[in-house]
């Protein structure tokens, strides 16, 4: 557990990717069902259950399908595993280290909206910024194509969940 959590945090700040991560279907389907359920529990402080679950399988199957996509085109759709459990493993590690303390913090009062809001969108920063890390790693590609692809999942998944939501 300590040896997974290193390498995520290394990860985190650029020092790793998902070539390092072992290609194991037991560790990506832990990985994923903790995920899942970290993310519906944090959904639930803003949703009613129903929403969170679609919201929380729509980031999943989202960013699998897009990232799918992107390994076929740049023909290295044998990087999958890898690749998924690095996204999987980042949201799971940034979810427990960084978004729940940081929605709690918001929910007793301690942090007011704005300071929830900026603290958030530092986050957001920061975690698309890892994703285009892992692009790049897991396409050959530059940081920055990396990015642009990370950006690009989040405005679709945005979209996926505006509509969900019914914003």
């Amino acid at each position: 557990m300590e040896a997974l959590i290193r390498l995520f945090g290394n990860i985190c700040i650029f020092k790793k990717g998902p070539q390092d991560i072992p290609a194991s279907v037991s560790l990506f389907a832990i990985l994923l069902v903790c995920n899942f359920t970290i993310e519906l529990f944090l959904g639930l402080g803003f949703y009613s259950l129903g929403v969170s679950f679609l919201l929380s399988l729509t980031s999943i199957l989202a960013l699998f399908l897009f990232t799918w996509i992107c390994l076929i085109l740049f023909r290295f759709n044998k990087r999958f595993l890898q690749t998924a459990s690095a996204f999987v493993g980042i949201s799971l590690f940034t979810n427990i280290f960084c978004f729940i303390p940081i929605t709690f913090l918001w929910q007793m009062g301690l942090l007011v909206d704005n300071s929830f809001a900026m603290v958030n969108l530092f986050l957001l920063a920061w975690i698309l910024s890892i994703y285009g890390h892992i692009y790049k790693h897991a396409l050959n590609v530059s940081f920055f194509l990396g990015l642009a692809l990370s950006i690009t999942y989040f405005i679709s998944y945005s979209t996926l969940s505006n509509y969900i939501v019914g914003d």
